[in-house]
């Protein structure tokens, strides 16, 4: 799944772009917000979906080499989670949809991609 993909399926607004945004592809997806169940999980190339809008996602992001996070159910994101994941350079994503929604939506993309 391609960002761009990904961003018009969840009607996503881009936060911060990482520098591999145009390059990369998640190959898995992990819904969570218990960031210590995220770092239990061993999927290749992942995008984490979540509700926990603090920074303790982007580092989660960073520690497992995700290539992204997509912030769902509207959840305000403060300054902070912005600028730490621009400095460890982790895309971010932010959608009003629920985490369920953006599971069937990217279980889509993913099914479709092959991926699955």
């Amino acid at each position: 799944m391609k960002f761009n993909d990904i961003v018009k399926a969840l009607n996503a607004r881009i936060v911060t772009k990482s520098s591999a945004f145009d390059g990369c592809a998640a190959e898995s997806v992990i819904v969570s917000d218990l960031m210590s169940d995220v770092l239990m999980m061993e999927k290749p190339s992942p995008l984490i979906v979540s509700s926990l809008s603090s920074d303790q996602t982007i580092r989660t992001a960073s520690m497992v080499d995700a290539v992204g996070v997509v912030i769902a159910q509207n959840k305000p994101l403060p300054d902070k989670m912005s600028s730490l994941a621009e400095e460890l350079d982790v895309t971010l994503l932010h959608t009003q949809l629920e985490k369920f929604e953006c599971c069937v939506l990217l279980g889509k993309l993913l099914e479709r991609d092959g991926a699955a």
